[in-house]
């Protein structure tokens, strides 16, 4: 039988791949001081921060450092803020989760906060309330749009060349009134 010290967790956060030469520690023990003052710390034979715990009544750490990775055995959002923040401290500006789904849903939530993106984890619309995002609609197929529209320009203007004038200041219409990438960044940073 495994004690749980040994039994391995099942939540991790560590660095998602990214480009060749990038800054990114995986020093264990690399920790920022504001998070070392909050926990209770069992160092390893090295002396590096490894295990964070709550109090000294628990019996489990709130999350372990192994270098590479930071693994937890629950999804308390205080921990996992923490861990992002350590994540944040090393350089990883893209981290992947892996885990139960609440620890999954915890991690890209709070990682929202931080600006960090999160790969293992597909938000729902409810993960992105809670983040604090706004509401997505689903923008209307424009392509639909204006063949509906076109068919009743064909149907109402007989001369092709008013048609082909109709159509073509309907698709620049269109074009002018869908959100830029650069507006729908802009509205994100306002509701934060």
């Amino acid at each position: 039988m495994k004690t749980p010290d040994t039994a391995p967790p099942s939540n991790r956060l560590g660095p998602a791949p990214g480009p060749a030469g990038s800054r990114r520690s995986t020093a264990k023990g690399d920790v920022p001081e504001a998070v070392l003052d909050r926990y209770l710390v069992e160092r390893d034979l090295r002396g590096r921060p490894e295990r964070f715990f709550r109090d000294h009544r628990a019996a489990e750490p709130m999350f372990r450092d192994r270098g590479r990775s930071l693994v937890s055995n629950q999804a308390y959002p205080d921990a996992v803020i923490d861990m992002l923040k350590i994540a944040r401290h090393r350089g990883w500006d893209q981290v992947r989760v892996s885990g139960d789904p609440a620890f999954r849903r915890e991690v890209w939530i709070q990682a929202q906060a931080l600006g960090l993106e999160v790969k293992g984890h597909r938000p729902r619309e409810r993960d992105r309330q809670a983040a604090g995002e706004p509401h997505r609609q689903t923008p209307p197929d424009l392509g639909a749009r204006l063949d509906r529209a076109a068919v009743v320009v064909r149907a109402l203007i007989a001369d092709p060349a008013a048609q082909a004038r109709l159509m073509a200041r309907a698709l620049t219409r269109a074009a002018e009134r869908a959100p830029q990438p650069e507006q729908v960044r802009e509205q994100r940073t306002r509701t934060r």
